[in-house]
């Protein structure tokens, strides 16, 4: 390739520009923010705004476009910015002022903000011109009641409020709280004590000088229904006649109510002691009667009056209570009335001057309407008095009650009243019987018979006796006492029956001498006797009894000695004459070879006796008495022949 080679000269020229008015003018400090105090005074410069023009034609002037509100003026040609009139950071706190700049062909337009810097030329102001709050009395400690509120329309430490209360008053009741002024409860409330407290109250800034402004605030207790009403004395009484006028006047009773308005109007009633309506009361507390009254009935009324308040719900009614006693004086209406029995029992024979009985009688009045005495109207005999005073009946002479029973007495009691109010009664004394007579049998001798079979229980005698005396004194009981070791008869306690209690046998025992014994049933025993003498008759009551049984004897064969007796037969009767009388028979055998004498019993053979022909025989004798219920007895006879002949015989009956 091939290469160029160049070469260079040099010139000097100067070339003069000439100025062309083509550039604005320039703000030194473009969107400036200005501060200035609001208590600025007129006519005193805020601020200069420069502006420079790189041009060097024309000549820069400034003009306010907007945003001053007549508060400020701009110099147009020193840029001098000066209050024109006065500021007011309440009501204004900024502006924002455009200013231009013009070198006549060019012109810039900047904003300074003007910020109105506060002082403190405002006070506390409170929400309201007053306060007031209501607050129920039984509102608890630290509770918040209130609260005052202060606004301060300056900025800052200026418009920063603290509340202080300026009495002194109740403060130990209330707290204020200094920041937030908040009233707090510090102490307990009591409409009945204090309704209303009022305190001023102090809003004051922390600008410099301070400012600040007061109000007032009441506090209103709210009364509750916190007080029962409370009686004044503590409790009642009176007295009155009991003869007072349905309808009268007895006694007021007051109560009062700390409590307000419907809280504290009280309503009367009564609520005990009053059971059956006798008495009434008004609206105002007074007691009347309402029923007549009778103090032996019921001498003393303890009324219980209840005062209650008319509060509205939802509260609760309070109420309280008073005693009051009510005394009836006594007037003599009542008479004596006995309390005492109107019969009695009094020991016969009793000593004289013994108590009977005491008679009372009581007397429902009081004082000397009630003292009573007693008279005893005169009797027959006069066997009894009485004390006039102690009301004591007493033996004045001997008592036999089989003389005399029963007494009636009149009794009469009387009282001291004025006038004078009695009462009678009629006493029944019964002599009551003491064991002063012993039975008496009448007669004192007693017989009869009965036969030997009589049934057990059979009545054989009753046997009497008396006694004078009553109840158990002259109750009897009879015993038999002798005369019957063997107890074949009883005797009734009671009836004095004396009946057959065993078997009886003539043969055994034919009479009784039996002791019978009467006494009565008193404490002290006494008693009496008497003969009872029975005799026992026979009947016909035994069979005859063959003695001697078995009987043994020897009979000869062919024997020609005929008749020849072989035996006697002998039965015994226990029965007494005519019943033991005994006859015998042959009653079954052979009766022609055998008979039996009747009378004395030897039995005989008739014929001469044959063994080779007989070795046996039969023969059934019987003996009979002669009662006219005839008892038999049998004897059977076995014959046996032998050179010798043993017989043996059997009894039946």
């Amino acid at each position: 390739m091939r290469q160029h080679r160049y070469t260079s000269t040099s010139l000097l020229a100067r070339i003069k520009i000439v100025d062309k008015n083509d550039s604005p003018p320039v703000f030194r400090d473009d969107d400036a923010i200005i501060s200035v105090s609001e208590d600025l005074i007129i006519g005193q410069p805020i601020t200069t705004v420069t502006a420079t023009d790189l041009d060097k034609t024309g000549t820069v002037t400034y003009t306010l476009v907007s945003g001053d509100d007549g508060k400020f003026t701009l110099d147009s040609t020193k840029g001098i910015l000066t209050l024109q009139d006065t500021l007011n950071r309440e009501s204004q706190s900024q502006y924002k002022l455009t200013i231009k700049a013009d070198d006549g062909e060019q012109f810039t337009e900047t904003v300074i903000i003007v910020k109105v810097m506060d002082t403190n030329d405002n006070s506390p102001t409170f929400s309201e011109a007053a306060y007031s709050f209501d607050i129920p009395e039984d509102t608890g400690r630290g509770a918040f009641v209130g609260a005052v509120v202060a606004n301060d329309m300056d900025e800052g430490i200026n418009a920063q409020v603290s509340y202080t209360v300026l009495s002194d008053w109740g403060n130990d009741v209330f707290s204020l709280n200094p920041q937030s002024g908040v009233f707090t409860l510090t102490s307990r409330l009591d409409y009945e004590q204090v309704q209303h407290y009022i305190f001023v109250v102090q809003a004051q800034d922390t600008g410099r000088p301070s400012l600040s402004s007061t109000v007032t605030v009441y506090f209103n207790v709210l009364d509750l229904n916190d007080n029962a009403p409370l009686f004044d004395p503590m409790s009642y009484s009176d007295e009155l006649y009991e003869n007072i006028t349905v309808g009268s006047s007895v006694i007021t009773v007051s109560a009062t109510d700390q409590d307000s308005g419907d809280n504290g109007k009280l309503v009367y009633s009564i609520i005990g002691g009053n059971e059956n309506d006798q008495f009434r009361i008004t609206q105002n507390g007074t007691i009347m009667t309402s029923q007549s009254l009778d103090r032996e009935t019921q001498s003393l009324y303890n009324l219980v009056v209840m005062a209650t308040d008319q509060a509205k719900p939802p509260e609760k009614r309070l109420s309280s209570t008073v005693q009051v006693t009510i005394i009836l004086k006594d007037v003599n209406d009542m008479a004596p009335e006995f309390v005492s029995s109107n019969e009695t029992t009094v020991m016969e024979n009793i000593p004289i001057n013994t108590v009977v009985m005491a008679m009372k009688a009581i007397d429902r009045d009081e004082g000397r309407n009630s003292y009573i005495e007693y008279s005893l109207a005169p009797i027959d005999d006069g066997c009894f008095t009485l004390g006039p005073v102690d009301g004591l009946l007493r033996v004045s002479a001997l008592l036999d009650r089989e003389s005399r029973a029963n007494y009636t007495l009149h009794v009469m009691a009387y009282d001291r009243g004025l006038p004078s109010r009695s009462q009678s009664l009629n006493v029944l004394v019964r002599v009551l019987d003491e064991n002063d007579n012993s039975p008496l049998f009448d007669p004192k001798v007693y017989s009869a018979s009965v036969t030997e079979n009589a049934t057990i229980g059979l009545s054989v005698l009753q046997v009497s006796a008396t006694d004078l005396d009553e109840g158990l004194n002259g109750r009897v009981r009879y015993t038999i006492v002798g005369g019957d070791v063997n107890f074949d008869f009883h005797i009734g306690e009671d009836s004095g029956i004396i009946r057959v209690a065993k078997n009886l046998n003539f043969e055994r025992k034919s009479q009784y001498v039996l002791t019978v014994q009467v006494e009565d049933s008193g404490n002290d025993v006494r008693y009496d006797t008497a003969t009872a003498t029975i005799t026992v008759m026979d009947i016909n009551d035994n069979a005859p009894v063959f003695l001697d049984s078995p009987y043994v004897t020897y009979v000869m064969e062919e024997n020609n000695r005929l008749p020849a007796p072989i035996i006697t037969v002998k039965a015994h009767d226990a029965d007494s004459p005519p019943f033991n009388r005994v006859r015998y028979l042959i009653k079954d055998g052979d009766k022609g070879l055998f008979r039996v004498n009747s009378t004395t019993g030897e039995i005989s053979v008739l014929r001469s006796l044959d063994r080779e022909s007989q070795s046996r025989y039969d023969v059934i004798v019987v003996a009979m008495d002669s009662g006219k219920k005839r008892f038999l007895s049998f004897l059977f006879f076995l014959f046996f022949l032998f050179f010798l002949s043993f017989v043996f015989f059997i009894l039946y009956s």
